[in-house]
């Protein structure tokens, strides 16, 4: 780990090249010859991401980079393949919604990428100094896209709730990690370096994890700091919300796997009190985050505040597979977040194109939606489904694991644990099919369109998510040996 060795990290390199490119290419553009900043953007994005997959099958364990600060093995290359691959399905999202937009077109994709690069940064990080730059300038990023439609009050406030509650959570993430190196004398993200520091050291270093753990936590939207999210997702632009609901929830379980795995070591030892009282932290807060967020939704009537709520749940059957924390548990993370990525990117692109007809997010405005327009009700209806999890789509599956994962730890906690997300499951299934029966059963309000016409770009993406929905939850097994061998990978690290 001596060794500089840029060229592992050639992927950020490739996204900080195209944000540099987009950046003086959009000065030099006139605002009708903006198209081409999209085709360049997604290039590079998807440069970047094949080339992940061209270092992740040419290497051995794990390799390092800049002496030890940036490290690349399979769990931190899965990552950034779903991170790339979520860049590019909200950059084709929002082509279709800048079109209605006079302004910024420049600007909202560069924003995404430097996102999408702290995203790639942060599957990398060996140390707290780097996981909070790269955490600052996903956030930072997310904070411009969020108030991004300046002229709209919504979206303001989105932006403000966001940023207040968001620098609130970074200082807890930096207090936490000034107390972890004050009680440890290190910041690197090492197996087990909690355990032999003696009563004080190591209850200062408890405190700090703690403290981290508050910064993840509102980064991942589980109780109790979860407040911002229904009014984030409601006032942002609906490629911002689906970039949140995914690339950043995402990118917050992906450090906090790495945090707590080096917090506990390889293998939680719950004989130590200090594992034990984490993992039952962990346990109570998936299941408060579980109920919250599925009662939350059952009462909306806004599609993007139902869906807000809804993305609070799962954080809670996530946080199912963290409390599991043996390798059961993180292929099961994994594997949900692979599922994830297909199923609400898939509802939030019919979003953005039926919301480009009608100009509403009211669930009843989607009433007869079967009839306008049978394809995009299928993906929506599907995607919900997923979410729900109906066997055979990927999110039935996702939720098989994690169960499957917590019922394997055994003990009270983990079968309490269980019976609360079984009920969070019934509970879903109530709302997200009170949707679906407005799609098909429901006759449509005056005065809406006839049809949704849906663009080839968005066909082409509506296409790839339903198919990824019916891939993983039918054909699981090539991905689920992805999942195991990044979950090898994190119990290996250190």
């Amino acid at each position: 780990m001596t060794d500089w060795n840029i060229w592992l990290a050639l992927p950020e390199w490739i996204l900080a090249a195209t944000v540099l490119l987009v950046l003086v290419q959009d000065a030099r553009t006139p605002y009708d010859r903006k198209a081409g900043l999209s085709w360049l953007s997604r290039a590079g994005v998807l440069f970047a991401t094949l080339w992940v997959v061209v270092q992740w099958h040419g290497i051995e364990g794990k390799e390092f980079a800049f002496l030890g600060h940036y490290g690349f093995d399979t769990f931190s290359a899965i990552f950034k393949v779903i991170f790339g691959t979520t860049t590019l399905f909200v950059l084709t999202m929002a082509d279709a919604w800048l079109k209605r937009v006079d302004r910024g077109h420049g600007e909202f994709r560069i924003l995404t990428l430097t996102a999408t690069l702290g995203m790639f940064f942060a599957c990398s990080v060996e140390d707290f100094a780097a996981l909070f730059v790269s955490l600052e300038l996903i956030t930072i990023s997310f904070y411009c896209l969020t108030a991004f439609k300046r002229n709209d009050e919504r979206a303001v406030e989105a932006g403000v709730k966001y940023v207040v509650l968001g620098a609130l959570a970074s200082a807890f993430l930096l207090l936490g990690i000034a107390f972890i190196y004050g009680a440890t004398g290190t910041l690197w993200i090492r197996d087990s370096f909690f355990r032999d520091l003696g009563e004080s050291g190591g209850a200062l270093a408890q405190f700090g994890v703690l403290l981290t753990l508050v910064g993840l936590g509102f980064k991942i939207a589980a109780v109790p700091f979860q407040v911002w999210t229904p009014d984030v997702y409601e006032g942002a632009a609906s490629p911002v919300t689906a970039f949140l609901a995914m690339g950043s929830k995402a990118a917050g379980f992906m450090l906090l796997l790495k945090v707590v795995r080096g917090y506990l070591g390889p293998g939680a030892d719950l004989a130590l009190e200090p594992a034990a009282a984490m993992l039952g932290l962990i346990a109570l807060m998936a299941a408060a985050t579980l109920l919250y967020g599925n009662l939350g939704a059952m009462w909306q009537g806004n599609m993007k505040r139902l869906l807000g709520y809804s993305s609070i749940g799962h954080a809670g059957y996530v946080l199912m597979g963290v409390f599991a924390f043996d390798e059961a548990g993180f292929t099961a993370v994994i594997y949900y977040l692979m599922a994830y990525l297909f199923t609400v990117l898939g509802v939030f692109a019919v979003i953005v194109v039926v919301n480009g007809v009608i100009r509403s997010h009211a669930i009843d405005d989607y009433a007869g939606l079967g009839r306008r327009s049978p394809f995009l009700a299928l993906v929506l209806t599907v995607g919900l489904l997923s979410l729900a999890g109906v066997p055979p789509l990927a999110g039935f599956f996702g939720k098989f694991l994690v169960f499957k994962a917590v019922v394997g730890k055994g003990g009270p906690i983990a079968i309490t644990l269980a019976f609360v997300g079984a009920a969070g499951v019934v509970i879903s299934l109530y709302y997200y099919l009170c949707v679906v029966k407005r799609l098909y059963m429901h006759e449509m309000e005056e005065g809406m369109p006839e049809n949704v016409p849906v663009s080839g770009p968005m066909r082409v993406l509506l296409w790839a998510c339903l198919i990824g929905m019916f891939a993983l939850g039918i054909f699981m097994q090539p991905f689920v040996v992805l999942a195991e061998q990044a979950a090898r990978a994190l119990v290996a690290a250190g």
